[in-house]
């Protein structure tokens, strides 16, 4: 009993509240004219279809990350996806190792805003 009891102690202490509830990427929605393209550091991540709006599931990070929207005929559009604390990470407490997992991993932070509309200037 006392092996099965230490065993979980050493299992909740080493572990991370972020890391264990929240996935590693966040699902972002992208609304704008068709056939915009979104792009993360040159790769395309979505394209917006026919209904106007485009899905896609983007890693998080601990700082704002900056996404362009490129479209035939009009100026590229740069903006901004913000990075805010995420507050499950709060359950850690005193935990120093949990809050190195949760930073080390990404988890600590979570894209504020999950709905983006994108419009675009004509060249």
């Amino acid at each position: 009993m006392k092996k099965v009891l230490l065993s979980l102690i050493v299992v909740f202490s080493m572990s991370s509240c972020a890391s264990i509830f929240t996935p590693a990427k966040q699902t972002i929605t992208f609304s704008g004219m068709e056939g915009t393209k979104i792009y993360d550091n040159g790769r395309k991540i979505a394209t917006i279809d026919e209904s106007g709006e485009a899905t896609a599931r983007i890693r998080k990070k601990l700082s704002s990350k900056e996404l362009i929207a490129k479209k035939e005929g009009y100026k590229s559009t740069p903006f901004l996806l913000e990075a805010r604390f995420n507050p499950i990470s709060c359950i850690n407490l005193l935990n120093v190792i949990a809050w190195g997992i949760d930073l080390g991993t990404q988890k600590a932070c979570k894209w504020d805003n999950t709905y983006i509309e994108i419009e675009m200037e004509q060249k």
